[in-house]
């Protein structure tokens, strides 16, 4: 069978479009379909960091941190236009967790990840550095530092990247139905196309059973809870440069982040739903936000400070544990059954981790690519925005 691609993907998110990169990259034909467009759903509606994940650490997800805190360092460095290094402040409360609790995760938040041009940890005067922003219970804190990202623009400046390597990149174009053969699949777009590929992979997100169900007729044997995460968007709380860790009785965490230079973004909730569509806050998830930022702040705020609102569904492992507890790692569910052209299902996963991800899926479809096929080498290749 002359089939016209080595790989298709379902999905433009940033897993998806990280992925249609690196196999561009590696010299592999690559097609890559998006329902909407490039970067426009959940892979934009995030709190906007690439972070090591401080408070996976309280579920001892040791080897999820360190692999966050290694990318960190790497998409800092292949995106600088589009990232920052950012201050976070986490005022003590002697009721929440303890100093010595903190210090610690701190410890390893600094060292997980081994060398880093990011600035370590250290402890902070709040009344001082801070003064008449903080209630005066809050006289001590810890400062420690994340990257600030534009998510949608990583996005879309992988997926520009794999173009400029030939891949054939479909924004706005369904994927109807596929059949599946010894040696290729069969995808049929929405526009009346007919797409041959040797591999297909789904990289769909929140949307993946709807995919598995609807278009690739199967029972899938690995299950996701959709969690929705919203933030609100208010004008800038303070004039600091920093971002705040907000710690909350009920173990969750807050972040209050400048935003576009005028604005505060305050997020984030989590919530679970039973539909990917159209996520939007409800009025909970609002007040729970003021609330969190009212436990800390002498400026209080309202409702009628919130001047926009977004929300994301973000497609995390099923295990039965409370949201705030379920991993944020990412499974693969690679399907060969009787020897029919492989299908990989691409289960959870996050902003940060996304380029090693990608690294992983090579790895897992090794057999199934062309012996000539490239090594790993996004780590050393900047992202630069296509000349217009």
């Amino acid at each position: 069978m002359n089939y016209k691609y080595d790989i298709f993907i379902i999905g433009g998110g940033i897993n998806g479009a990280g992925i249609a990169r690196d196999a561009a990259g590696r010299g592999l034909r690559v097609c890559l379909a998006e329902k909407g467009e490039i970067g426009g759903a959940t892979s934009s509606w995030s709190t906007k960091l690439i972070h090591g994940g401080l408070r996976y650490l309280e579920n001892y997800e040791f080897k999820l941190v360190r692999e966050s805190l290694i990318e960190r360092e790497i998409i800092h460095r292949i995106a600088p236009n589009i990232t920052k290094p950012i201050p976070f402040i986490i005022p003590h409360s002697k009721k929440l967790r303890p100093t010595w609790l903190i210090k610690i995760g701190l410890f390893l938040y600094d060292n997980l990840g081994g060398k880093s041009v990011i600035p370590k940890s250290k402890l902070v005067n709040l009344s001082k550095e801070f003064p008449n922003l903080l209630k005066k219970n809050f006289t001590k804190g810890f400062q420690y530092y994340d990257v600030q990202v534009d998510d949608k623009k990583l996005t879309q400046l992988n997926a520009q990247d794999a173009e400029k390597n030939k891949a054939l990149i479909l924004e706005n174009t369904k994927v109807i139905k596929v059949e599946r053969f010894c040696d290729h699949w069969n995808i049929y777009l929405e526009d009346d196309k007919i797409i041959t590929s040797k591999i297909l992979i789904n990289a769909s997100g929140p949307w993946i059973n709807e995919v598995v169900k609807d278009i690739l007729k199967l029972s899938s044997k690995k299950s996701i809870r959709l969690i929705k995460g919203s933030h609100i968007i208010i004008n800038k709380l303070y004039e600091q440069k920093v971002a705040f860790t907000l710690q909350n009785v009920d173990k969750r965490i807050i972040f209050v982040i400048p935003y576009k230079g005028d604005f505060s973004l305050i997020g984030t909730t989590e919530v679970e739903v039973d539909s990917p569509e159209n996520p939007k806050i409800d009025a909970d998830e609002i007040q729970y936000l003021i609330d969190s930022v009212n436990n800390y702040f002498i400026k209080q705020i309202n409702q009628s400070d919130v001047i926009d609102t977004y929300s994301g569904i973000r497609p995390l492992i099923e295990d039965y544990k409370e949201a705030s507890k379920v991993t944020r790692d990412y499974i693969f569910d690679l399907n060969i059954e009787n020897q029919l052209s492989p299908l990989l299902s691409i289960y959870g996963g996050k902003l940060t981790t996304y380029r090693k991800l990608s690294d992983k899926v090579f790895e897992e479809l090794k057999e199934f690519l062309p012996s000539e096929t490239g090594k790993p080498w996004t780590h050393k290749r900047t992202l630069i925005e296509n000349d217009l």
